[in-house]
């Protein structure tokens, strides 16, 4: 039963499969809770988008026990398809009787008439698979610019543009942030990034002020309260903080929650936390945040023990990706950051986001699984080395 389970690639981490188990069951509640009345209304059946919830997450879990036996070498394997896949969807996206708009931007892709997913939500976990790929081969030059720096930072860039035509701002920025995170852990100079970043920042702010949109939204960030604002670009976030204020520290209780009723727009979607809060109250923010953070102390803790590097950089980067996308998200919610149309893992009501989510949860227990077997592996040589130690000594 011993050597069982430490081949188990299921039991690998019996503490991440737990967490995002808890997780995805604290999503199920959530949304049936968030989009009950809103499905009655609009197509005669409660249960609309918790059936189709369920049917991403089946396919989510169907892709985290599938990429959990894909050993790492075949992993890698994966890299450039994956990239060339996202770069082609991206592509498309742009191509008439391809692209969906919805929000004012091209999110979807549609092949043959069906939704096939968001581009932007596969695009971070290609990335995330592509530096952990290039810079493991380049770990002996990784601090030369035009070997260490400058390649995978092009790749970002690309990937970028092709976001920021759809637009997506946001996104864009997850990017850029998600690759300076995993090239600064494989050892960048900081000067290169803080260079760039410097150099980043006049391009960061024509964008802003160059699209009245955005440029709304910053100002109604910075002063929601406004009577211009109440109403206006500000009545989403205005509209969270009220369902915080109303939850308290023990919540209104599940189901009975009032903003999700046709006041705060994106309930079950982007502000889903904001219909927790008040819901469950203070009480079910610090349990769903105390299980992310459960979460995110595994994902690093895989990486800082996994000998691989190209598994080290590979851990580091799905769990900073899951790590940097809640952090937005709850930014955005509880009014720390303009509003921005990001879900959040686990709980919103977005299917490919869940997908990616799950996907990478399952390369993370791949991960540990390799490590459990590398350190078996020393083990047993150690135990073989006494074994001969004491064998020539008698």
């Amino acid at each position: 039963m011993r050597e069982e389970r430490k081949t188990s690639v299921i039991t690998s981490d019996p503490w991440l499969l737990g967490v995002t188990i808890l997780l995805c069951l604290f999503g199920v509640i959530m949304i049936y809770s968030a989009t009950h009345n809103m499905a009655l209304d609009k197509f005669k059946d409660p249960h609309f988008y918790l059936k189709k919830h369920m049917g991403s997450m089946f396919l989510g879990w169907t892709a985290l026990l599938a990429l959990s036996q894909i050993s790492l070498p075949r992993l890698r394997q994966l890299t450039f398809p994956l990239l060339f896949l996202v770069l082609s969807m991206l592509v498309l996206l742009h191509i008439p009787g391809f692209g969906i708009r919805a929000g004012g931007a091209l999110r979807w892709l549609k092949v043959g008439g069906v939704r096939v997913g968001q581009p932007a939500e596969i695009a971070k976990l290609a990335m995330v698979l592509y530096l952990a790929h290039s810079l493991e081969r380049k770990h002996a030059r990784i601090e030369e610019f035009w070997v260490g720096y400058l390649p995978h930072m092009l790749v970002a860039g690309v990937i970028v543009i092709l976001l920021m035509l759809q637009p997506d701002f946001g996104t864009s920025m997850m990017i850029l942030t998600l690759t300076a995170s995993v090239l600064f852990v494989a050892g960048i100079p900081v000067r290169y990034l803080a260079g760039s970043a410097i150099l980043a920042l006049p391009a960061v702010y024509m964008l802003l002020v160059s699209s009245p949109y955005r440029l709304r939204r910053i100002t109604a960030f910075l002063n929601p309260f406004a009577k211009d604002n109440i109403q206006g670009d500000a009545y989403q976030l205005v509209q969270s903080l009220k369902a915080f204020a109303s939850g308290g520290l023990w919540g209104m209780g599940l189901g009975y929650g009032k903003q999700k009723l046709g006041f705060l727009p994106e309930a079950h979607t982007d502000f889903i936390f904001a219909v927790l809060g008040e819901e469950l109250g203070l009480l079910g923010v610090l349990l769903f945040i105390s299980l992310l953070l459960i979460l995110l102390y595994r994902g690093f803790r895989i990486s800082s023990r996994c000998p691989n590097l190209f598994g080290r950089y590979l851990a580091f980067g799905l769990t900073a990706m899951i790590g940097i996308q809640s952090l937005i998200n709850l930014g955005v919610v509880m009014g720390s950051l303009p509003t921005k149309g990001m879900p959040l893992p686990f709980l919103s009501f977005a299917r490919t986001s869940l997908l990616v989510m799950l996907a990478g949860i399952g390369i993370l227990m791949q991960i540990a699984h390799h490590t459990q077997q590398a350190h078996d592996a020393q083990q047993l040589h150690q135990k073989k080395s006494r074994k001969r130690t004491r064998s020539r000594n008698r």
